[in-house]
């Protein structure tokens, strides 16, 4: 089955005055998790291929989709 991590916006979990959106993390189109907005920046787990789970601490979601990215990639080489 092939591996396909992406991010998605959203306004599900949101309170009222929340100003920034959230973003439910999709592995294979199923919602595994969701990232929040905090103080400095966007908090949440991302899944591994290998079946564990990866926090890069409050960061901006721009460096959430690098890493989206990336773990696609070792995804992809993990299946070849």
């Amino acid at each position: 089955m092939p591996w396909k991590l992406e991010l998605q916006e959203t306004r599900r979990g949101c309170q009222t005055l929340e100003k920034t959106p959230r973003y439910d993390v999709l592995l294979n189109g199923a919602r595994t998790g969701q990232l929040y907005f905090n103080i400095r920046g966007y908090v949440g787990y991302l899944p591994t291929p290998t079946g564990g789970k990866l926090d890069i601490g409050e960061k901006g979601i721009t460096a959430f989709r690098r890493e989206v990215s990336a773990l696609n990639r070792e995804a992809r080489n993990l299946a070849n």
